[in-house]
């Protein structure tokens, strides 16, 4: 079987939050593939983020980091600018830059909380996709995939900003890829569930996330490596016939 149609040898692909989180998952993946990456996160300059860009420039890519803060449009439109500078086009954007904030009751959850996460994961994934739709549509292809959560559509305790947040990201995307079709883009969600990260790795150890694993059909939550086949596939012509898409990847976890 031929995979060419998954290489992304020359592509430039934006990662934003591509220094932390699943943000690197995304960025490791699409360089695996082949793309150069432009990172731009508000992370960048610090010793984290340069071990980040190091270790993709390893995989033979160039990396192009770029401090932006997705909140802020004079940001956004710096990143475009740099990244046109640098690689001429735009072929893929993963918007992966997000917030939890407060883990409260709605009842005790502050305004401040509530207006930095929509900010942050809302407002960044719009002002970015609008950003880099403009110069998608002079191109007359590209690929957007905006990063959602199963948080979208379980309701849990305390994260009533973040699922706010994530659940507008697929109306968004929806409706992005319905006006940007014409054009050859596609644009789509993907909604992981529970994965392991250096932030929650101790949580599955104790008794309370054994008792939440063991409710689940695969009895173990996802290795970040298990994201890279979906990110490659929705950023390369293998999905040229999907948009509009949301597509979960969370092992059944919410069956």
């Amino acid at each position: 079987m031929k995979l060419a149609r998954f290489d992304l040898s020359g592509k430039a692909a934006i990662v934003t939050g591509g220094c932390s989180g699943l943000g690197i998952t995304f960025s490791e993946a699409l360089a695996e593939a082949g793309s150069n990456i432009i990172i731009a996160d508000v992370l960048v300059g610090t010793p984290q983020c340069q071990d980040v860009c190091s270790g993709i420039e390893k995989l033979g890519v160039k990396v192009l980091p770029v401090k932006c803060d997705v909140t802020n449009p004079e940001d956004v439109d710096n990143l475009i600018t740099t990244t046109g500078r640098e690689f001429d086009k735009i072929d893929i954007l993963v918007n992966s830059a997000g917030i939890f904030g407060e883990n409260k009751r709605v009842v005790d959850m502050s305004p401040e909380n509530w207006d930095r996460v929509i900010a942050v994961d809302l407002r960044g994934s719009f002002l970015c996709c609008r950003a880099v739709a403009r110069e998608m549509i002079k191109q007359n292809e590209g690929k957007i995939i905006n990063i959602s959560s199963a948080s979208s559509f379980k309701a849990l305790p305390g994260m009533a900003a973040y699922a706010a947040a994530k659940a507008a990201i697929i109306m968004l995307t929806k409706t992005l890829a319905l006006e940007l079709a014409r054009y050859n883009i596609q644009v789509n969600t993907l909604s992981p569930g529970y994965f392991i990260t250096p932030l929650n790795r101790d949580f599955f150890e104790t008794e309370g996330g054994k008792k939440l694993i063991s409710g689940w059909p695969m009895r173990r939550p996802g290795n970040v490596d298990e994201l890279k086949g979906i990110i490659i596939q929705l950023a390369s012509a293998a999905s040229n016939y999907i948009t509009g898409s949301e597509i979960p990847i969370d092992g059944g976890q919410w069956l």
